[in-house]
């Protein structure tokens, strides 16, 4: 470095040379971060594009998952069947309305809770909690489901575990359904095998008996005949011809009731075949001597209608009013009432036969139309049946109402004959 002649230092050639030499070093630094700056704000930007693609990827998939986890809930939720899932530690986690209905419980009662705590069996283990111990499912089987309200629920269900991709174990999910109609309807199938195999024994056997029948009571009658009147064998005779009667009508309903209904609809007015039947069944009360009040309980201008074969229909009014009056052994009221039609759509007339007798228990009222049931000492038990048979024949129904030493009420419905 050098003095001027100002009195002012100079750079010498070799200093300024070294500083132009490290400035056009700097410059051309510069010039790459420059471009290297720029590279990168174009990788920055291309980054932040892909990220953007990927955020609207990521938001669709989302938004597919979430449209299919809800789509999938609806149809769990609006399912027949019940569902219950459970985790590894056997806590309810789902439970559907249709699994509500079957067993009581509500879905807030039910899912958190221990599945062993509602539903519980005579085995070690719950349904649920044996798969995920044992880890074998059922393709679909049977049990019984113990409602809320404590009465067991027969249902058909299946099970099966429910596993992660990398097949780890996450619970299990059971899928049942209610099965108590089909199970009465069963029931209801064997009981009609089961009447219908004894009708066909009891036409056999009322055909075998009603020969000898006749025989012993011809023998009796000429038994009776031959002696005299004052003799005290001939009372002896007479319960015999008595015996020989009540056999004689218990074989005669034993093939009524075997036999199929062979009817003769027409239409019938309602209020008239009640009016003539009940008219003898008042006089033969009164005959018999049973103190008994008829009561008939319907407008004299009531004009229903109804497709029925006249005799058959007298049958089931005689033998409902038998019934009746044999329930009042100290008296009493019959009531014969014929229901209004209110709807012009109605499909059915009804008619009412009630009395002030002794009534039926609540656990006979199921039982009374079967044939030979009966809870009076000398009765056949097929009076009802045969009401019923002829009532179903007419495509009608029955319904009966009871309360203990305060009377019955048989309601009969029977189809209206239409124009």
């Amino acid at each position: 470095m050098t003095a001027s002649k100002t009195g002012k230092k100079q750079l010498s050639p070799e200093v300024f040379k070294a500083l132009q030499s490290a400035f056009l070093d700097f410059q051309v630094r510069a010039e790459k971060l420059s471009v290297a700056y720029n590279n990168m704000q174009k990788d920055f930007k291309n980054i932040n594009i892909e990220l953007d693609a990927k955020n609207e990827q990521l938001a669709e998939s989302l938004k597919k998952q979430e449209e299919i986890q809800i789509y999938l809930s609806s149809i769990l939720e609006s399912m027949n069947n019940g569902v219950i899932g459970i985790d590894i530690m056997g806590n309810i986690t789902h439970f559907n309305p249709a699994a509500a209905d079957i067993t009581g419980y509500s879905p807030e009662e039910a899912i958190g809770r221990p599945y062993a705590q509602l539903f519980k069996n005579n085995n070690d283990d719950p349904t649920l909690l044996a798969v995920l111990h044992s880890g074998k499912e059922h393709k679909g089987d049977e049990k019984v489901v113990w409602h809320k309200d404590n009465r067991p629920v027969p249902v058909w269900f299946q099970t099966a575990l429910l596993k992660d991709p990398r097949n780890r174990t996450l619970g299990a999910v059971e899928i049942f359904s209610d099965i108590s109609r089909i199970k009465s309807l069963e029931e209801q199938m064997q009981h009609a095998k089961t009447m219908a195999a004894l009708g066909e024994m009891a036409a056999t056997v009322a055909h075998e008996i009603r020969n000898p029948l006749g025989a012993m009571g011809m023998w009796a009658g000429l038994l009776e005949r031959d002696l005299g009147p004052d003799e005290e064998r001939k009372k002896l005779v007479k319960r015999i011809l008595e015996g020989l009667s009540r056999l004689n009508r218990i074989v005669s309903n034993l093939l009524v009731y075997s036999r199929p209904v062979k009817a003769q609809f027409r239409p019938v007015m309602l209020r008239q075949l009640l009016h003539e039947t009940i008219d003898f069944v008042e006089i033969e009360a009164q005959r018999q001597g049973h103190p008994i009040d008829v009561k008939k309980k319907w407008r004299s201008s009531e004009n229903a209608s109804v497709l029925a074969d006249p005799e058959k229909i007298q049958q089931v009014i005689m033998n409902l009013c038998i019934n009746s009056i044999q329930a009042m052994p100290k008296g009493g009221t019959l009531s014969v009432h014929i229901d209004r039609i209110n709807d012009a759509r109605a499909e059915f007339a009804s008619f009412r036969i009630s009395d002030t007798g002794i009534g039926i228990a609540r656990e006979h009222i199921d039982k009374i139309f079967d044939p030979f049931y009966t809870t009076k000492e000398n009765g056949t038990g097929l009076g009802l049946a045969i009401v019923k048979k002829i009532v179903e024949s007419h495509s009608g129904y029955l319904d009966v109402a009871s309360v203990v030493n305060k009377g019955t009420t048989v309601k009969v419905f029977l189809p209206l004959a239409h124009n």
